[in-house]
Order: structure tokens, then sequence, then C-alpha cells
């Protein structure tokens, strides 16, 4: 989803204890806003903080709800989320908030469990015409990861 030419701004959706920080999730030059109705601790936000300097990309954190984004319409060039589509909340109001805070042309990158949780981002929100790639894996427990385009 970050394959892109220049700097990006990227909305990480359910970032939790900001943990995936660590995994070399983002790219050197990008603005990331790492979103989360829970706050991580002080000690959590510090650390991811400083690795995402270190490895040349700011990180911020900010309190929210993903089925109310407080972004602008079009406000990010790319929004990722892992394993964070099958909490207790209606998947298609969170990819619907996805979707209206990404650019035309944005990219949404996705790693889920969710049974058919591809048919919702692509069929329902997102459209067939959107999809960059999308593969299923069922030998570990139908995860689905993909990336979808704004059209």
């Amino acid at each position: 989803a970050q394959n892109a030419d220049g700097s990006l701004r990227i909305l990480w959706v359910g970032s939790g204890t900001m943990k995936g920080v660590f995994k070399n999730l983002f790219q050197a030059g990008n603005e990331v806003v790492a979103l989360d109705l829970l706050r991580p601790d002080a000690t959590e936000i510090s650390a991811a903080t400083t690795y995402a300097a270190e490895h040349g990309y700011q990180l911020r954190f900010e309190q929210g709800d993903a089925t109310k984004l407080k972004f602008a319409d079009g406000a990010f060039d790319v929004v990722v989320c892992s394993m964070f589509l099958c909490q207790d909340f209606d998947p298609e109001v969170v990819v619907g908030e996805i979707r209206r805070v990404l650019k035309p042309g944005g990219r949404f990158g996705f790693y889920e469990h969710v049974e058919d949780i591809d048919k919702l981002i692509v069929g329902k929100v997102f459209g067939e015409r959107s999809v960059i790639r999308v593969q299923a894996y069922p030998e570990m427990t139908n995860v689905i990861a993909g990336v979808v385009r704004k059209v």
C-alpha cells in the first residue's frame, strides 16, 4: 500500500500498543498517525515514536473511534490495519470511514482473518475496480491480505 513516490500521510487504524512499529511497517519520509480507541501507556508511545524517528519517519498517536474518524475527507494517502476488523463493531462502517478519509487514488492495505472480509471491502465498499491485490491464506486460519485503491 505504501508503494509510491514521495512522502505519504498514513493512517494506521487499530494500532493497539504500537508494537507493530518494530516490524518495520513504515518507510522513511512518511508521516504516520496511529489511531486506537485505547491509549497506549507513555512508555509504549515513547518507544514507538523514538523508533520511528530513528528510522526516518514521523509517528504520532491519536486516540479515536474508527467508526467515526475525526479526519477530513481525503486526508490520507494510505490507510493500513491488521487483525482489526474483527473487533466488536460493524466492519462495514469502519471500512466506509477508511474509504472516506483516503484521497482519490489512495490505498488501503489490510491483513485480516475475518471470513469473507474481502467481499465486504472489495464488493460493498471499494468495488471490484479497486483491487490491486487480494490474497487468501486458508492454511493460516482464513487470513486474507490485500491492497485496494480508492477510485
